[in-house]
């Protein structure tokens, strides 16, 4: 492996431009579109032009960030990760740059998952792609979608990362999907996808949920189960927040003077997750962790509770 600290002293192409506003795109290897990037947190964040076909977006730029100290290699490790609902949905959604960079914002400022990545200290690069209002994924769901878009991912740090002095584009070695919230629809299709390609299932090493496990009618706790137990090799681990509501004698009807509670029903992520963290253990599935979030942290900050800690324990990861 070659330090980037190193590489970045030799090839200066990697600091043309440090931002997305301020400062104007990079130069790039070959033809293409010009590639904007920043700096801060260090060591980059990569703007990459790849076409999704996402709808309603403000910018379509993938991002992807390399954490500081970076060692380089002809294989690299990724997480991706899904966004969930856009804070100005139904408006077109907000673009990564914004996304994971705005400190101040009431909301966006949860987001600062590329600090996190730094805090745990492995060789692993983070890629958010840019999706819709409502956690649309175009093209990057569709069969062959992920690999295509992998595929542009190590392209885009060949040629314009820090990868630029290797003789072709790095390979995927390892892969963690990852989602929060609205998120979690895309990545069950995504775990779907590549669960069943030859080129991935064996890469994909964990599928992280950040409150992300919704589906009731759509049986996510079912989709995971069975996900899991046929593919043993890769970890699920789901993390929700407890939530519950007041059902009157009439359930129809609002709790009130007229209508007394009788009961207490979970709401949100609460029913799917527990009824995963049942099936597992009535299945014995040793690589699903159900976990229940501390109800002092909020929807928003779920991802950030955890991502560096995750990425800690992945044995499977290098250290930088």
């Amino acid at each position: 492996m070659i330090r980037l600290r190193t590489l970045v002293l030799s090839t200066p192409i990697l600091l043309l431009a440090a931002g997305r506003g301020a400062e104007g795109p990079a130069a790039e290897r070959g033809d293409g579109d010009p590639v904007c990037r920043d700096t801060a947190p260090p060591l980059v964040s990569l703007y990459l032009p790849i076409p999704l076909g996402v709808p309603g977006v403000d910018d379509p730029a993938t991002g992807v960030f390399v954490p500081d100290q970076y060692r380089v290699d002809k294989t690299i490790d990724l997480v991706v990760f899904l966004r969930g609902y856009d804070i100005k949905r139904p408006k077109a959604a907000t673009g990564v740059a914004e996304y994971w960079n705005s400190p101040r914002h009431p909301v966006l400022k949860s987001f600062l998952l590329r600090e996190e990545v730094n805090k745990s200290g492995k060789n692993v690069i983070l890629v958010v792609p840019p999706l819709g209002p409502f956690a649309e994924a175009g093209k990057l769901a569709d069969e062959g979608g992920l690999r295509a878009f992998l595929d542009r991912v190590s392209d885009g740090l060949w040629r314009s990362g820090p990868h630029a002095d290797l003789p072709q584009a790095p390979k995927v070695r390892h892969l963690i999907l990852a989602a929060h919230s609205g998120g979690g629809v895309p990545l069950r299709r995504l775990a779907r996808v590549a669960g069943s390609d030859v080129d991935l299932k064996d890469k994909l090493k964990a599928c992280w949920g950040f409150d992300s496990i919704y589906g009731v009618k759509d049986k996510d706790a079912e989709f995971w189960a069975d996900w899991a137990r046929g593919h043993p090799g890769t970890r699920v681990a789901m993390v929700y927040r407890f939530t519950e509501r007041e059902v009157g004698r009439d359930p129809t009807s609002p709790v009130g003077p007229g209508n007394p509670a009788a009961r207490r029903e979970p709401t949100g992520t609460t029913g799917p997750a527990r009824d995963l963290e049942r099936l597992a253990r009535d299945r014995k599935l040793e690589n699903v962790a159900v976990v229940r979030e501390d109800p002092t942290v909020t929807h928003a900050e779920v991802p950030r509770a955890h991502l560096a800690d995750l990425l800690k324990a992945a044995a499977y990861l290098d250290d930088r």
